[in-house]
C-alpha cells in the first residue's frame, strides 16, 4: 500500500491556506485570524502518514468525529489536510475528495466544531461540522503510524530485550 507523507510546517494555518489560494480557488468559512487562533502551529513538527486515497477512508464512512474519538482512531488535522491537498495538487494537478468530504477529526475549533475539506465543482471548500454529525460522504483520514515502528532488526532485538527486562522486574515485584 502507498502512503501520503505529510510533514508539519512552521507556517500559520492562514499561510498554508494562502499557498492553496495561490494555486487554485479556495473558499473558507473561517477568516485568517480565526484559522490561526483555532488551529495554531503545532508544539512539535511531526511527520505523519495517510493512505494514498483520492477519497477519504471508505471504512470510516458513517462515523462522526465523536465516534472516531470513542474508537481511539486518530484522524487528520485541518493543517495536515491542507498540506495534503497542496502536495497532491503539485504532484498530479488534480484534487482530493471530489466525491466525498474529509472531516478533519484530529482538529476542533474553539467552539468545539470539526473542520472539513473537499473539492466542490471548481474550488476547495473549508467549512465545519458538528462533531456528532455523520453520513456516508463525510469521512476522516486515519493516521498510519509507520514512523513509530522500526524495521531495523537490531533495534527490534533491543526493544524485545528491554521488554523482557521490564517483565522480569515486574515478576520480582509481584512475588510475595
Amino acid at each position: 500500500m502507498e502512503y501520503f507523507k505529510i510533514t508539519e510546517t512552521e507556517l500559520k494555518t492562514s499561510e498554508i491556506l494562502q499557498k492553496c489560494k495561490d494555486k487554485f480557488p479556495v473558499w473558507s468559512y473561517l477568516d485568517d485570524n480565526r484559522l490561526d487562533k483555532d488551529f495554531p502551529l503545532p508544539k512539535k513538527i511531526t511527520t505523519r502518514y495517510f493512505k494514498k486515497n483520492i477519497e477519504a477512508d471508505e471504512e470510516l464512512k458513517n462515523k462522526s468525529a465523536e465516534d472516531l474519538e470513542k474508537e481511539y482512531i486518530e484522524g487528520i488535522t485541518l493543517r495536515e489536510r491542507l498540506l495534503l491537498e497542496l502536495q497532491y495538487f503539485e504532484e498530479t494537478g488534480k484534487h482530493l475528495d471530489i466525491k466525498n468530504i474529509t472531516i478533519c477529526s484530529g482538529s476542533r475549533d474553539l467552539d468545539g466544531y470539526v473542520p472539513y475539506v473537499f473539492w466542490y465543482d471548481v474550488k476547495l471548500q473549508v467549512s465545519w461540522s458538528n462533531p456528532s454529525y455523520r453520513n456516508a460522504g463525510l469521512r476522516s483520514r486515519e493516521v498510519v503510524t509507520l514512523d513509530s515502528f522500526s524495521f531495523n532488526p537490531s533495534d527490534l532485538e533491543s526493544r524485545v530485550k528491554s521488554l523482557e527486562n521490564q517483565v522480569e522486574s515486574l515478576r520480582k515485584f509481584l512475588v510475595f
